[in-house]
């Protein structure tokens, strides 16, 4: 298995709380470079600005969703944002929630509470031999 240390995740919820559990989460399954936003619109900037290597994300917030968040990064003008990965992390669990994410080229579904193994295996899923950019 690939170590993934050091890899950049963005999370991406609007509960401080769950933000936390996630972080909490995440320093279980490996030493990641974590950063967070409240919403889909912080979100978007954050990528932007920090160019992370995946993106945990959940649906259901309030100025601006997960969905939305996920359409308009896979719209964005500059193709390596449109490429960044997106692992949907949500409570939401309906066939109609996870369809309409999957219509928007997602990279994986996970539905809360999380593992560290459940998260450390999906990240592996996604980002498969994918090494960290070191920074100077």
């Amino acid at each position: 298995m690939t170590s993934l240390d050091g890899i950049k995740i963005l999370v991406v919820d609007d509960e401080k709380f769950m933000r936390t559990t996630i972080r909490a989460v995440l320093r279980a399954a490996g030493r990641f470079d974590v950063a967070d936003a409240d919403d889909g619109d912080v979100a978007l900037g954050e990528v932007e600005r920090w160019k992370p290597h995946v993106v945990l994300c959940d649906i259901t917030m309030p100025r601006m969703g997960g969905l939305r968040f996920v359409e308009l990064l896979r719209k964005h003008p500059e193709s390596s944002m449109r490429e960044t990965p997106v692992i949907i992390l949500t409570g939401r669990a309906e066939v109609t929630t996870v369809i309409a994410a999957s219509k928007l080229q997602i990279n994986g579904y996970l539905v809360k509470p999380i593992s560290p193994k459940q998260i450390g295996d999906q990240l592996q899923k996604v980002l498969g031999n994918r090494q960290p950019v070191t920074q100077s």
